[in-house]
C-alpha cells in the first residue's frame, strides 16, 4: 500500500491583503477628489454658455425697448437711441449678445435700469441675503426631514406612520405662499412673536436679523420637507433590514447609537442628490417667499426685474443663480464621498 505525504499548507497573509487593499482604496478615493473637481469646474463654463443663450433669446422675444424702460414716455426718439448706443443695445442679435456675454464674464455687468445702480453691487449684496436665508431654511430642513423619515421607518405602516405621512403630503399640496400667510397670520398677527416683514431694521444684531428671517426660513423649509422625509424614509427602511442593522442591534448598542452611526448615514445616501437640487435653490433665493415676506433677496430683485423690464438686472441675476445652483451640486458630489465609502469615480479607477 502506498501513502501520500500531506502537501504543505500555504498560508496566505489574509490581514496584510485586506490592510493593502483598503488602503489602495483609499488612494484612490482621495485621488478621484480632485479629478471630479476639475471635471466639474471644466462643466460649469458650457453648462452656464447655454443659461446664457437661453435667458438672452428670452429676453430679446419680450416686447419693449430698453432705452424707452429706461428714459420713460417723455423721452425722444433721439435720446432713447443714443441711450442705447451708451448701454449697447444697438446691432444684430448676436452683436448684443456678444456684448453682454463678454461685459458679464470681465464683471461689467452694466447698470441697472429701474435703480440707476450697478447691477453687480445689486445683485451680490441681495444674493449674500439670499445665502443667509437659504442657509437657514437648509439648517431647518435637513434635522427635521432625517427625524421623520427615520421616526416613519421604525414606525412602518403604523399610526405614527400614517400620521406623519397625511401631515406631509398635506403640507406638500399646499402652495408656498399659502404656508407663508397661515404662518403670518398666527405668529405675527395673532400671537406677535416675529415681526411681518422680514426686512425691518435689524441693525447689526444678528439675533434680530436671525428673528425677522425665521418665517420666511420655516416657510421655505416646509416646502421641501415632504419629499425629503419621504426619501430619508425609504432609505432608513431599506437599512433597517439590511444585516448590518440587525448585528448592530445584537451587540448590544442602544437605539440612539445604532440610528447615529448606521441608520442615518446609510439612509442619506438616496436623498444626498434630493439635497444638492434643494440647496441650489435655496441658496439661489426663492422668489415667492421673499416677495411674500418683503426679504430683500436675490429672487425678489429678479422679480422686480421682470415686472419692470429690467432685462440688465434679469439677466445678470439669472446667470448668478444658476452658478450657484451648479455649485450646489458640485458640492453633493463631494458629499457623496463622505456618506458613501462604496463611491469610486472612473477617474480614479
Amino acid at each position: 500500500m502506498t501513502t501520500s505525504s500531506p502537501r504543505p499548507v500555504t498560508t496566505t497573509p489574509t490581514s496584510r491583503g485586506s490592510r493593502g487593499r483598503g488602503l489602495e482604496a483609499l488612494r484612490e478615493r482621495h485621488s478621484g477628489i480632485p479629478a471630479l473637481i476639475g471635471k466639474r469646474l471644466l462643466q460649469i463654463p458650457f453648462v452656464l454658455l447655454v443659461v446664457s443663450i437661453l435667458i438672452y433669446w428670452l429676453v430679446e422675444i419680450v416686447p419693449g425697448d430698453p432705452g424707452r424702460n429706461a428714459l420713460g414716455p417723455y423721452a425722444t426718439d433721439e435720446q432713447v437711441l443714443l441711450w442705447n448706443q451708451q448701454h449697447g443695445f444697438v446691432g444684430s442679435v448676436l452683436e448684443r449678445y456678444i456684448h453682454w456675454l463678454g461685459g458679464f464674464v470681465t464683471g461689467s455687468w452694466g447698470e441697472s435700469i429701474i435703480y440707476g445702480e450697478p447691477a453687480s453691487d445689486l445683485i451680490l449684496g441681495r444674493l449674500g441675503n439670499s445665502l443667509l436665508l437659504g442657509a437657514y431654511a437648509f439648517v431647518l430642513l435637513v434635522p427635521a426631514a432625517i427625524a421623520l423619515g427615520a421616526v416613519q421607518a421604525y414606525w412602518e405602516a403604523r399610526r405614527p406612520d400614517r400620521v406623519i405621512t397625511i401631515t406631509l403630503m398635506s403640507l406638500a399640496a399646499i402652495p408656498e405662499f399659502v404656508i407663508g400667510v397661515i404662518l403670518l397670520i398666527v405668529f405675527a398677527v395673532v400671537l406677535a412673536v416675529l415681526p411681518v416683514h422680514a426686512a425691518g431694521d435689524v441693525g447689526d444684531n444678528p439675533l434680530l436679523r436671525l428673528r425677522a428671517m425665521t418665517l420666511p426660513a420655516i416657510t421655505l423649509a416646509l416646502g421641501y420637507l415632504a419629499v425629503l422625509a419621504r426619501m430619508v424614509r425609504t432609505g432608513a427602511i431599506e437599512s433597517i433590514t439590511a444585516q448590518y442593522h440587525r448585528t448592530a442591534v445584537l451587540k448590544g448598542l442602544t437605539t440612539g447609537e445604532v440610528v447615529r452611526r448606521h441608520v442615518v448615514r446609510n439612509a442619506l445616501i438616496p436623498t444626498v442628490s434630493l439635497l444638492g437640487i434643494y440647496l441650489g435653490t435655496l441658496l439661489g433665493g426663492s422668489a415667492v417667499v421673499e416677495t411674500l415676506f418683503g426679504y430683500p433677496g436675490l429672487g425678489a430683485l429678479i422679480v422686480t426685474a421682470t415686472e419692470k423690464k429690467d432685462i440688465v438686472l434679469l439677466e445678470a441675476g439669472v446667470m448668478v443663480t444658476g452658478l450657484v445652483a451648479l455649485l450646489a451640486l458640485l458640492l453633493t458630489d463631494l458629499l457623496f464621498l463622505v456618506i458613501d465609502p462604496r463611491v469610486r469615480f472612473e477617474e480614479a479607477k
